[in-house]
């Protein structure tokens, strides 16, 4: 059994929803899956396998800057912008300090950060199942602490059946 039906195996034991992303051509990738977390809205993430190194699969997930942060960004000059975005980003390389987070398309115009992980076959196959998923709740801790480094700077506040809590 290859990589992929070894993760994707492990995701549905673990009630995670998935689907293939190989309709999809994107340059550069072997294959992947869309995956999300149960629970409304659900965290949605991609794992997936780059073609020029089958050595590793990749962790992807984007954590879009909502339009009332965006507001709220707006309002701030240039260098308050960068004050708070490292700020948010330090929260979220301490919960994973092995993830590589960009800020796109410029820390000074923030409108999306994107946080990969990634994780060697090898290690896959040797640590097995737990290692992959506390790994992947690492990736999905540091959404939360990107989205919450947003709501401490200017909280917006959901509806008590809009709260998300992922491992819950």
């Amino acid at each position: 059994m290859g990589v992929k039906e070894v993760i994707s195996r492990w995701l549905l034991e673990e009630s995670y929803t998935i689907s293939n992303l190989e309709g999809v051509s994107v340059p550069g990738v072997e294959w992947g899956l869309a995956v999300s977390t149960q629970a409304p809205p659900g965290v949605k993430f991609s794992v997936i396998s780059p073609s020029d190194k089958r050595d590793r699969v990749i962790l992807v997930l984007g954590v879009v800057i909502s339009p009332e942060h965006r507001r709220e960004l707006e309002k701030l000059s240039v260098n308050e912008r960068v004050r708070l975005l490292h700020t948010i980003l330090s929260k979220a390389l301490m919960v994973c300090s092995d993830c590589k987070i960009a800020v796109k398309p410029a820390i000074s115009d923030p409108q999306a950060i994107v946080i990969n992980l990634e994780v060697f076959n090898d290690e896959i196959e040797k640590y097995g199942k737990s290692y992959f998923l506390r790994t992947l709740y690492r990736l999905i801790n540091t959404y939360l602490a990107v989205v919450s480094g947003f709501n401490e700077w200017f909280p917006v506040v959901v509806s008590e059946k809009q709260q998300y809590y992922p491992y819950m």
